[in-house]
């Protein structure tokens, strides 16, 4: 998988995993929102280009 498609693929699955922790009864909705604004614009600065991870960045890992 292209590292643009792996760190999307990871964005992706954290907006899932709050999502649903948004849900539950003890959740911090200011800690929703502030994650939330931040993981959107992750993913829609990264989709679409190339140029994102930065070359000789490690993260996202291959998964296993």
């Amino acid at each position: 998988m292209c590292s643009t498609c792996a760190d999307l693929d990871v964005t992706s699955a954290l907006i899932s995993d709050l999502s649903a922790y948004a849900t539950t009864p003890d959740a911090d909705p200011e800690f929703v929102d502030v994650t939330a604004y931040g993981l959107i614009a992750s993913f829609y600065a990264t989709a679409g280009t190339a140029l994102y991870p930065p070359a000789g960045h490690s993260y996202p890992s291959e998964r296993g």
